[in-house]
């Protein structure tokens, strides 16, 4: 399941939920601020994240870059 994150418009604290793709319109309508209690929230898009291991990656290089001391051997 994903996770959405959305930022305050009045205070920028930014909340983070998991929400079917299907559902995350109503999930968004129903946000509520911690910081401030706001109702006014925008979409924030952050990077994306992968883990594990699946055929074909084993070429790339590990978190963090490949280059060490100015040598990539990949």
């Amino acid at each position: 399941m994903p996770f959405y994150e959305y930022r305050c418009e009045e205070c920028g604290n930014v909340k983070e939920f998991r929400s079917p793709m299907d559902k995350k319109e109503e999930m968004a309508s129903t946000l509520v601020c911690d910081a401030c209690g706001a109702e006014t929230f925008i979409q924030v898009f952050s990077g994306i994240s992968l883990t594990g291991s699946s055929p074909g990656t084993s070429n790339l290089p590990p978190a963090g870059g490949c280059c060490r001391g100015g040598m990539c051997n990949f």
